[in-house]
């Protein structure tokens, strides 16, 4: 138990800067490449900037750039390009937009019948802009920090292999980009908004009872031990055990904004409120003695699968 012990509170060192994306350097794939104004200013020596679009995302750029088209056609290969995906996949985003009553796709024709690009035209409910008003400006916008991902998956890899990892890179990634969106949304009046397709909650969680050791914010380990609840339906209480502590699991909220709700079971008093947009990690050490304490951590993290 000791060399476990040390080896869960044995911080490794990371480069925070550290993007592999060379490693990808992908034409499409949906990884947008901007040109980074600030290459080589102060050690910066990133050339190039990485965006990713969700799925989710790309679907509300899309139906931006047909509200600003305003009934006019667009070149679909173009507007792929700029997405870093196919021309099918824009397609395919058209077809079910067309299906989902949001857009009109008009046929054209040159006199001689010939058919020319379709005309797109936004008919869903009205408003200047869709949703969290993404837009290819947006995405291409380096001065703003919008909270598109930014960070590839080889940065924090994550073994599955039951043995401790530090998390602290990956999670301090994602919630950064989630508060940037909040950041954003607030700015423009917009509602808050997540950005996926959330489907559940995963609480992520690790446990020492022992001598009293301090921990930090990145300090943060897992040994793949984790529940999964499904947000839906919304609107219930769910019940938890972790290492002899009980939580109740209030998942509430909205679709679009869920909330979960953690409760200790002892007391029946609010321990916290996970949020998309929050960083949603709970430290917690209950005293045994003058020298030992339960310690525990847990993450809240709000995945589509």
């Amino acid at each position: 138990m000791e060399e476990l012990f040390n080896r869960k509170y044995d911080i490794d060192e990371y480069n925070e800067d550290t993007y592999p994306w060379e490693l990808l350097r992908r034409k499409s794939y949906g990884f947008i490449y901007i040109k980074n104004p600030n290459y080589m200013t102060d050690g910066d020596e990133r050339e190039y900037l990485v965006r990713k679009p969700t799925p989710k995302e790309r679907r509300e750029i899309v139906i931006n750039t047909v509200i600003e088209c305003n009934g006019r056609t667009f070149k679909i290969h173009a507007l792929a390009e700029r997405l870093g995906v196919s021309d099918r996949t824009i397609q395919t985003i058209l077809r079910q937009l067309q299906k989902d009553g949001l857009i009109e796709i008009t046929p054209r024709h040159d006199k001689t019948g010939r058919q020319k690009r379709n005309a797109y035209k936004y008919i869903g409910p009205p408003c200047e802009s869709y949703g969290t008003g993404l837009t290819l400006k947006v995405l291409y916008n380096t001065s703003e920090d919008v909270g598109f991902r930014d960070w590839a998956w080889k940065t924090h890899g994550f073994e599955h292999d039951q043995t401790w990892h530090n998390i602290y890179p990956l999670c301090r990634a994602k919630f950064e980009r989630r508060i940037a969106r909040k950041e954003y949304l607030e700015e423009n009046g917009l509602p808050l908004i997540v950005p996926d397709d959330i489907k559940y909650i995963v609480l992520r969680y690790c446990y020492w009872k022992g001598e009293k050791i301090e921990l930090y914010d990145e300090s943060l380990f897992s040994q793949d031990r984790s529940i999964k609840f499904a947000l839906e339906p919304l609107g219930r209480t769910e019940t938890v055990n972790l290492f002899g502590i009980k939580l109740f699991v209030e998942i509430a909220g909205t679709k679009d904004y869920p909330q979960v709700t953690l409760i200790d079971a002892n007391t029946n008093k609010q321990v916290t409120v996970f949020t998309w947009f929050d960083e949603n990690i709970i430290l917690g050490e209950y005293d045994i003695d003058e020298n030992h304490s339960d310690q525990i951590f847990i993450i809240g993290d709000f995945t589509t699968r």
